[in-house]
């Protein structure tokens, strides 16, 4: 089973309308949140005894806000306290936004250890990055990617947002086109998504109130058709709904959400994984979430405390489901077989509901194989449906 370290940063240097995540506009308290996070690892190492770990990622928020040296305490208490696998085998991440102040790190982010930088572009366009609420131009979303080239970053990846208030199809695949121009290692290129967040951002109430205009499904599948053209003749291959790369230069943190691994979440508003026996996976695991707020975090790891706001059992019938839904999202697909008999399922089920997929264009079966079309990849939600 894949295992990785997720640690969450939440500080950022503004709160951007549409951004539903764990993310507060404060200025970091860089050495008391690396105490914290070593403070929490000490609570939630014996949960993950006995694995190796094979990627850590430092997501958020803005992690290329947190000062170097405290960037560095952190991951070396999680060195401390969990095995990787040697180096040359393990994918160290850490996400950035374009600017002056977190390109001037890199050097430091390098030689701390991290190997893969992820920056948030989002756009080049300097009118869909204002109404994005972006502190960043596109000239300065260049000048990012530059300076981690010249960090020493070898492996970078380029996150974009299409389907954004004014964007039209023209800028969409101007998007596409620039970033591919840069030559990165990887790209996401996402669907600005307004409904089922975890909160109400500003956004989706202008959204609704009519305050702001966004794209409609069509015209957001009309950007994500030209963006997907625009980066396969680049060269790039899409193996999963939303993310392209260079042949081998997969995510490998990310896989391993799509894969049904264990993942040890540390942070404000961090969420973990971890399987009763993973020799057994049958038996089921649990999954929990941290505090969002700061000050909640802090007060309950500081006090010894595990910084739940909320855990859930899993157990075998609901860990398939997760890893059909979440797996069909990969170009590859999933082994029906292989995941039933891991969780020791019946797959006659899933097969039929495959077979129903497969009848209907959405999905292609070689033996106990799945993996959507074209066009089931552009209605995953929906097909996905039989077998959740």
């Amino acid at each position: 089973m894949s295992f990785g370290v997720y640690i969450h940063f939440p500080y950022c240097l503004s709160k951007c309308p549409y951004c539903d995540f764990a993310s507060v506009a404060e200025g970091p308290e860089h050495d008391r949140y690396a105490r914290a996070i070593a403070c929490e690892l000490e609570l939630r190492a014996e949960a993950f005894r006995g694995r190796t770990a094979r990627s850590l990622y430092v997501g958020g928020g803005t992690p290329s806000l947190w000062a170097p040296e405290a960037v560095a305490s952190a991951v070396a208490a999680i060195r401390r306290h969990v095995s990787f696998a040697p180096r040359q085998e393990t994918e160290t991440t850490l996400e950035a936004n374009p600017g002056a102040s977190d390109a001037a790190r890199f050097a430091e982010l390098r030689a701390a250890g991290f190997d893969r930088i992820s920056i948030g572009v989002q756009s080049f366009d300097d009118a869909v990055l204002a109404r994005l609420g972006r502190e960043h131009s596109g000239r300065e979303a260049v000048a990012a990617f530059e300076a981690a080239r010249h960090a020493g970053f070898d492996n970078v990846a380029l996150d974009l947002i299409h389907g954004c208030p004014g964007q039209d199809l023209a800028t969409a695949r101007s998007d596409a086109a620039t970033a591919a121009g840069l030559g990165p290692e990887h790209l996401s290129c996402y669907a600005l998504t307004l409904e089922h967040l975890a909160v109400d951002v500003p956004m989706a109430r202008a959204a609704r109130e009519g305050r702001v205009a966004v794209p409609d499904e069509d015209q957001q599948w009309e950007m994500s058709q030209a963006i997907s053209a625009t980066l396969s003749e680049a060269g790039y291959r899409r193996y999963e709904i939303s993310n392209w790369c260079r042949p081998g230069l997969e995510a490998r943190h990310n896989r391993l959400y799509w894969t049904g691994g264990e993942y040890l979440g540390l942070g404000c508003g961090a969420c973990g994984f971890a399987l009763a026996d993973p020799a057994e996976p049958w038996k089921g695991g649990r999954r929990w979430g941290n505090h969002r707020a700061p000050a909640r975090y802090f007060a309950d790891v500081e006090a010894g405390r595990l910084p739940e706001a909320w855990s859930e059992e899993l157990d075998a019938p609901t860990l398939l489901r997760e890893l059909l839904a979440i797996g069909l999202r990969q170009v590859q697909g999933v082994d029906l077989g292989e995941a039933c008999a891991r969780l020791r399922m019946d797959p006659a089920p899933f097969l039929d509901a495959a077979q129903g997929l497969h009848a209907r264009g959405l999905a292609l079966l070689s033996g106990a194989h799945v993996r959507l079309t074209e066009r089931g990849l552009d209605v995953h939600t929906t097909a996905v449906l039989p077998f959740v």
